[in-house]
C-alpha cells in the first residue's frame, strides 16, 4: 500500500527521468564543457603553476 509520500516520491521521480531523457536526446547539452574550455583551464593553470614559480625564485 502506497502513502501520498510514495506516490509523491514515485511523480517526482518519473519527472525528474522524463527531464533526463528530453536532455540526453539533445546534441549539446546546456552547460556542458567543450573542448575549448578544457584547453583555457589547462593553460590558465600552467600559467599559474609558472607565474607563482616564477614569482617564488
Amino acid at each position: 500500500m502506497q502513502t501520498t509520500t510514495d506516490r509523491e516520491r514515485e511523480q517526482d521521480l518519473e519527472l525528474r527521468l522524463r527531464a533526463y531523457e528530453r536532455l540526453a536526446d539533445q546534441p549539446y547539452w546546456p552547460g556542458a564543457m567543450t573542448a575549448l574550455d578544457y584547453s583555457l583551464v589547462l593553460a590558465m593553470t600552467l600559467a599559474l603553476v609558472i607565474g607563482f614559480y616564477v614569482w617564488g625564485v
